[in-house]
């Protein structure tokens, strides 16, 4: 059987005795050493009588010229009674090293099962956890240990699970209802042309080209779709300027601009933008779209940008309509309008904001938003050089 395998508590209480075994013997052996030298060698050394003890004369002493070998000292021998106990002496002592490391092994398994009943607690609210409480929070302990930070950790997930699958949710119904849309209005189109007599050329030509509309509404959210889930092509990205990128966007919406005769400044002088030219075009095209949409006629929009050491910042400011302050942290998620009914008229799906913070975020960067209501919105965006990226 593997040691990882055990319960924690019995691999506490082995650990324990394995220290204690290795204390207590350890501790044993060096006081049987200590009473041999202490108690016994002594009593071993040979006595040694002086001519004076004996009550005799000292003889006088003559130095021999060549000096005598001198001969080894007799190996004492050990009394049998020295022996028995020391026997009885180590026998005695580990006794009770084994009574010692017995006694703490158990009172370490009751100490270690204590100390470890708020884990044992919070495993079994864990388990009884299921699909139909899947966001059930556990109690968190009032100490504050190692148990309490882990359940309030554990809590913390779980509120990120449900805002997660709450987000999923409204996603997978707001996409449902997009894709119904317009595959709705094909369907009654064509069921208007069935039940009415012979149609005329004109009939079918509006048929067609209200389906055309509604498949060419349909090929766009598709498409968005994919784009916020694409990869970043990290073999395409490249260093190239934000001006030539924001003229061609321009150029793109020059239409919308003049229509609502709407003034662009643009100060991006030698400023570079490290990346896909073709998301990141993507991405500041619908922060533009939605600043050129949501203006108020003769507004203004500046783009300005500024180069830093590792970063490059890029903002875009417009004199719209603005957006409540409650809602600027949701419309950077998927299918949500601040104003359903207006963004409906202007032909807004609720992605492409989306899809900026999704390109944004695949390029290792952040986007920000503040604004006011009737005062506008300002957006700003901030990408990392390439020097940082490798």
């Amino acid at each position: 059987m593997r040691i990882n395998s055990l319960p924690l508590r019995v691999r506490l209480t082995l650990l324990m005795a394995m220290i204690l075994s290795i204390a207590c013997f350890s501790l044993m052996a060096a006081l049987i050493y200590t009473a041999r030298i202490v108690y016994v060698a002594p009593q071993l050394v040979p006595k040694v009588s002086t001519s004076e003890e004996m009550g005799r004369e000292p003889l006088p002493v003559t130095i021999p010229s060549v000096p005598p070998i001198p001969s080894a000292p007799p190996i004492p021998s050990v009394p049998p009674v020295l022996i028995e106990q020391q026997i009885n002496f180590a026998s005695t002592g580990f006794l009770c090293v084994i009574l010692i490391i017995a006694s703490g092994s158990v009172l370490t398994y009751r100490v270690a099962g204590g100390a470890l009943k708020p884990v044992t607690d919070l495993s079994k609210e864990i388990e009884e956890i299921d699909e139909n409480n899947l966001y059930r929070q556990v109690q968190v302990p009032p100490s504050k240990d190692e148990v309490s930070r882990l359940s309030i950790s554990f809590n913390r997930m779980i509120r990120k699970l449900e805002k997660s699958f709450t987000a999923h949710k409204h996603f997978t119904a707001n996409a449902a209802h997009e894709l119904k849309t317009p595959i709705a209005a094909m369907l009654a189109r064509i069921e208007v042309v069935q039940l009415g007599g012979p149609p005329s050329l004109e009939e079918y030509k509006e048929a067609l080209q209200d389906t055309q509309c509604n498949a060419e509404r349909l090929n766009i959210l598709v498409h968005d779709l994919l784009r916020m889930n694409a990869d970043l092509n990290v073999a395409a990205c490249v260093t190239f300027s934000a001006k030539e990128l924001f003229q061609s966007i321009l150029s793109e919406l020059a239409a919308e601009v003049q229509s609502k005769d709407i003034d662009i400044e643009v100060h991006l002088e030698d400023i570079p933008v490290y990346g896909e030219r073709n998301l990141l075009h993507r991405a500041f095209s619908n922060i533009l779209h939605n600043a050129i949409k949501y203006n108020k006629p003769n507004g203004s929009i500046q783009i300005t940008g500024t180069r830093h050491p590792d970063t490059t910042r890029i903002t875009i400011a417009d004199t719209g309509i603005g957006i409540p302050e409650d809602q600027t942290d949701k419309i950077f998620e998927p299918f949500y309008c601040v104003d359903k009914s207006r963004s409906r008229e202007l032909g807004g799906n609720g992605l492409g904001l989306s899809i900026t913070k999704a390109v944004i975020d695949k390029h290792s960067g952040s986007i920000q938003v503040q604004s006011a209501m009737g005062m506008g919105t300002t957006f700003e965006v901030q990408l990392p050089n390439a020097s940082t990226v490798y």
